[in-house]
């Protein structure tokens, strides 16, 4: 009696040889009805060996052996290959963004998030480029100190953006179905405030109030980046128009995050 190691198979060819072979999906226990003289291992290669006969407990012996050492040079060139494990949204997110050379600068998940990393990129650029400060205030008509309290201005957009809602809501309404228009107006005025179907036309809004592109960096694998232009506007008056970037989440009820150059600090 004979037994077989994993998925070794060993079958009788004739009363005096069995063949050794590593194509059964189970384990199998072969009785011989003669003694042997003389057994031939093969692989699916065709390479044979032939072993000396010995008494039947040493041959099962040797066969164990024979076959481990055959299934441990198997698994060393044929490596198993295992399902590989999905990214979390996080870890897509982050891939996504060191693709288009960028990494992620945090923002609280307080429902002001995109107006908050919009803010915050537009103190860093009004203080850092003269054009910029100069273009801005003409745009948007806005004291020079909001420009210093990133929860002050972010604020203020959240009312800019309601009041473009208002005034142009012949431009905005297509986007909306099956919701009052003017409700969801009125629900956004809300400090962090953020669940109504009007939040998926926020970058165009903000994109048409100034003037300038913007650059989204999502967490999907078919549509990593999003380029939002200004719809049917003049651009911001400078020779250089910077382009705003996000890091966005859709997972959940969504979150921003301002995506800056992997190569420069935060702001």
């Amino acid at each position: 009696m004979i037994y077989t190691i994993e998925n070794v198979y060993i079958q009788p060819v004739n009363n005096h040889h069995i063949l050794f072979n590593t194509i059964s999906p189970q384990q199998s226990i072969i009785y011989l009805p003669t003694p042997i003289t003389s057994y031939t291992y093969t692989q699916p290669i065709q390479t044979q060996y032939i072993y000396s006969v010995k008494p039947i407990n040493q041959q099962t012996t040797e066969l164990k052996k024979s076959s481990h050492d055959f299934l441990q040079k198997e698994r060393i060139k044929s490596p198993i290959k295992r399902p590989i494990t999905p990214l979390t949204a996080e870890e897509q997110l982050d891939l996504n963004l060191l693709r288009y050379g960028y990494r992620r600068q945090f923002v609280n998940g307080d429902g002001n998030c995109f107006f908050t990393a919009i803010a915050s990129q537009l103190i860093t650029l009004y203080n850092q480029d003269r054009s910029f400060r100069i273009a801005i205030k003409q745009r948007l008509n806005l004291p020079e100190n909001i420009f210093n309290n990133t929860t002050q201005l972010a604020r203020t957009l959240r009312k800019l953006v309601c009041l473009e809602w208002k005034i142009n809501d012949s431009k905005y309404k297509p986007y909306i179905n099956d919701v009052n228009y003017y409700d969801e107006i009125r629900k956004f005025r809300s400090d962090k405030f953020y669940s109504s179907i009007l939040g998926d036309i926020l970058p165009l809004t903000i994109s048409n109030l100034m003037g300038i592109n913007i650059k989204i960096i999502t967490n999907l694998t078919q549509c990593p980046l999003i380029d939002i232009c200004p719809q049917d506007e003049p651009k911001l008056s400078m020779k250089s128009i910077p382009i705003l970037t996000l890091a966005y989440n859709q997972e959940n009820d969504g979150h921003y995050d301002i995506a800056i150059d992997k190569r420069v600090k935060d702001y």
